[in-house]
């Protein structure tokens, strides 16, 4: 029986035969019969029996009185002190312990999502990348390179020519949000391929000042008569396109050392198809070994198309031969 059915049948309202039925099982079950008769009196003492208490006599003039008394008398400051000091010093020690261990427990998760947030943020400025790329190429033949007059133009300035022809208005996109904003993003605005490029003459210290953005650039490979050229606007396999930044030391055929721009633990990388993929290590394909190395182990464009190699901003779009 549950709790609602004692309390029926301690009112009276249960029906029949289920009354009956507990009835005479408190007539044959003390325990019953007692529990019955304990709810009983419980529920006999909520009622109302029609008597009235009077107060006191001469309660309101005494309360009168020792209001007014409370009035008259001029307060001290000793008046506001309490009794007894709610907080001892070990009880802040105590709380500022817990407050410390709550702190360190949250930290790490934290830092975990604020990672998450800018390997996102990563993410999506490569896929707005990729939109303007796939942009350009429905309108050239190939992917963003320079004229042949200006061959040793650096790769990082496939930004400027994506800038000049309209389709990368969002600077903000050429930062990887785990490394902050970059001359160009701040200022928001860009100038001219030309300008740019007339600046790495004029003043070397401006330009890399400027050009400091956190995405390396692939440009391009060599053909079967060792002409080096642009990715094809549609090449005819997934290519990386752009990708994180190499590391200082990619020249020097260090293959364990990933992209700066995340901590070393990996890099994205935009391909062909404008996808975004994240790889762990600078191996991409059973044909490509490495990400920032052609494979004759050069920092220059690939020795076919299916060797992407993703340059440092500030290498030429033919390679760097000290490199």
């Amino acid at each position: 029986m549950n709790s609602e059915e004692m309390l029926d049948f301690a009112l009276g309202q249960l029906d029949d035969p289920r009354r009956r039925e507990l009835e005479e099982a408190g007539r044959t079950d003390p325990e019953f019969a007692a529990k019955a008769h304990r709810v009983r009196h419980a529920l006999h003492q909520l009622v109302d029996d029609g008597y009235t208490f009077n107060p006191p006599a001469g309660l309101s003039h005494r309360t009168l009185a020792l209001v007014a008394h409370s009035r008259g008398r001029g307060r001290s400051i000793l008046d506001y002190v309490p009794v007894q000091v709610p907080f001892r010093w070990a009880d802040f020690a105590v709380a500022a312990s817990i407050f410390i261990a709550g702190l360190l427990t949250l930290m790490p998760a934290i830092q975990r999502s604020r990672e998450r947030m800018n390997q996102a943020g990563c993410v999506f400025n490569l896929a707005q990348i990729g939109s303007s790329l796939a942009q350009y190429a429905t309108l050239h033949p190939s992917y963003p390179y320079p004229p042949n007059d200006r061959a040793d133009a650096h790769s990082g300035l496939f930004a400027a020519i994506l800038h000049d022809a309209g389709m990368l208005t969002d600077l903000s996109v050429l930062d990887c949000p785990c490394n902050g904003k970059c001359a160009v993003h701040a200022s928001g605005r860009m100038d001219s391929f030309e300008q740019i490029d007339d600046l790495r003459k004029s003043d070397p210290a401006q330009y890399q000042k400027l050009v400091s953005w956190d995405y390396g650039y692939n440009a391009g490979y060599r053909r079967g008569s060792g002409r080096l050229g642009p990715l094809e606007a549609r090449p005819a396999s997934l290519i990386a396109v752009v990708a994180d930044q190499p590391p200082q030391d990619a020249h020097l055929g260090v293959i364990d050392r990933n992209s700066p721009n995340h901590g070393g633990s990996g890099q994205n990388v935009l391909y062909s198809d404008g996808g975004v993929r994240w790889h762990s290590n600078r191996r991409i394909s059973p044909n490509d070994l490495d990400l920032y190395l052609n494979n004759a182990r050069q920092m220059q464009p690939g020795l076919n198309e299916h060797d992407a190699v993703v340059l440092p901003v500030m290498v030429p779009f033919v390679g760097s031969d000290n490199r």
